[in-house]
């Protein structure tokens, strides 16, 4: 059994010579274990060791298993540490569960310990079976590839040494070499779901499926671990080429790079963008089908707001990541008609036309209202606070914010849409509604028709606008 977890110490380069190991030992039989192999193995890998225990102070018993540890340790010369928290009041306070709560306190223990005694690795007792199950976890999660690796023999500064060894290799070393433990209860609690998949799942797709499951499940997390670093490296490759911009509180990427790209090249790019920005915890597969669903919007200036206070902006053939707020659209601009108009900020031209009412034959999407009932210069504009106006096939007044609201526009396009207003009055909100104050009828001499023109055609930067050679 030493030689075994001697030979995967050195296949995967988990412990060098001169180093301090802090061993994370909650008192329970696999923790024990592996403090009791990594002592004995200490004298041939010439490496220091030390021992850290997290008392949760969840259990009556935790007291005792705390200076159980201590009292082992003292036994055989380990230096010892510990640290009492309450982890059910700090699950409360940052609203996680005590499983999640738990396990982030721990591992942030023994960072602050490895930094404060300047230990370069801290080793979990995670074998082959727990590996099984976080495989099979994850999956239920609907995990990518990447979360079918399940545990790794080395995470930064995390080394797992025991990841060579099965839960029943380890009850017949600590049987053969007479190691107490303490036996925590709650692992045993099927109200965790890590625990439903171990003492129920597992057993059933053992008895009734694959008598050697936790066999293919490690098999697939090798597998899957290959696959993914090959994965990474293009990754990698493809990432360096895209970003544009690599700041810490903003990255740009190339859109038009990305676009090209293999879904699955895209989702880990941006993946690698989120957890850059704002750690790795909290993002699913739905925040990064929403950044990808952006680059398929035509034109630009196409925004979103994702978790954690995360904007995602796309500018033309940049896509923007950011903590700040994208920039309010803000445009208007005086309409002459008949003639063109470019509008930079939404990248979008229109054409204005007017016709008499006889030669005026409506056509599917045209966008077209009374032109002698509308009083006053108009112009094409974005949305301002309180706008309001008179929704044809509708009675009284209503808020446009109201109006976008009940159609459920996305608020990140809202700022997109132009209204056609006067100085007073908003006579159309474009693609969705015009005003009954301009409706066309059967008293309509002259009608004013607006069309969407191909932008790159008809734009004119310099100025907004570009004659249509209409008379």
């Amino acid at each position: 059994m030493l030689a075994e977890v001697q030979k995967y110490i050195k296949e995967h380069s988990l412990i060098n010579p001169g180093e301090l190991i802090i061993v994370g030992v909650s008192g329970g039989p696999d923790s024990m274990a592996l403090l009791h192999i990594l002592a004995s193995l200490r004298p041939g890998l010439g490496f220091d060791l030390a021992a850290a225990h997290l008392n949760h102070g969840l259990r009556p018993e935790a007291a005792a298993e705390e200076n159980f540890v201590r009292e082992y340790c003292a036994s055989r010369g380990i230096a010892f540490y510990s640290c009492r928290l309450d982890i059910g009041q700090l699950a409360r306070r940052e609203k996680k569960s005590l499983e999640e709560a738990g396990r982030e306190s721990r591992y942030r223990y023994f960072a602050e310990l490895a930094d404060k005694l300047g230990a370069s690795r801290i080793a979990t007792a995670h074998h082959q079976d727990d590996n099984a199950e976080t495989v099979l976890l994850n999956l239920v999660r609907g995990s990518g590839i990447k979360g079918l690796r399940g545990i790794r023999p080395l995470n930064g500064m995390i080394i797992r040494p025991l990841l060579c060894l099965t839960r029943s290799d380890i009850e017949n070393y600590l049987d053969i070499n007479s190691i107490e433990y303490c036996i925590d209860q709650s692992n045993y609690s099927t109200d965790y779901l890590r625990n439903r998949i171990r003492h129920q799942l597992l057993p059933l797709l053992k008895q009734d499926y694959n008598p050697r499951i936790m066999e293919s499940l490690n098999q697939l997390a090798a597998i899957a671990a290959a696959e993914n670093e090959a994965m990474e490296l293009e990754t990698d490759r493809w990432g360096r080429d895209l970003i544009k911009r690599n700041a810490a509180d903003e990255i740009i990427l190339d859109t038009g790079g990305l676009g090209q790209l293999h879904p699955a090249y895209q989702r880990r790019i941006i993946r690698k963008v989120l957890f850059a920005l704002q750690g790795e915890r909290g993002w699913d597969f739905k925040d990064i089908e929403l950044v990808r669903d952006l680059l398929t919007k035509s034109g630009s200036s196409k925004s979103l707001q994702l978790k954690k206070g995360l904007y995602v902006k796309k500018i033309y053939r940049q896509l923007v990541f950011g903590s700040q707020p994208p920039d309010q659209v803000s445009f208007s601009y005086k309409i002459k008609v008949p003639g063109q108009l470019y509008i930079p900020e939404i990248d979008k031209a229109f054409g204005f036309y007017l016709l008499a009412r006889e030669d005026f034959c409506p056509a599917a999407g045209d966008f077209y209202l009374d032109y002698d009932k509308i009083e006053g210069e108009l112009y094409l504009r974005s949305r301002r606070p309180g706008d309001w106006f008179y929704p044809w096939g509708m009675q009284g007044r209503k808020k446009i914010k109201d109006f976008f609201i009940d159609l459920k526009v996305p608020r990140e396009e809202r700022e997109q849409v132009p209204l056609l207003a006067t100085a007073g009055t908003v006579y159309g909100i474009w693609g969705f509604r015009i005003s009954r104050l301009a409706v066309v009828d059967a008293d309509t001499d002259r009608v004013l028709l607006i069309k969407t023109l191909p932008g790159d055609k008809n734009k004119d930067k310099s100025s907004g606008l570009k004659k249509a050679g209409y008379n």
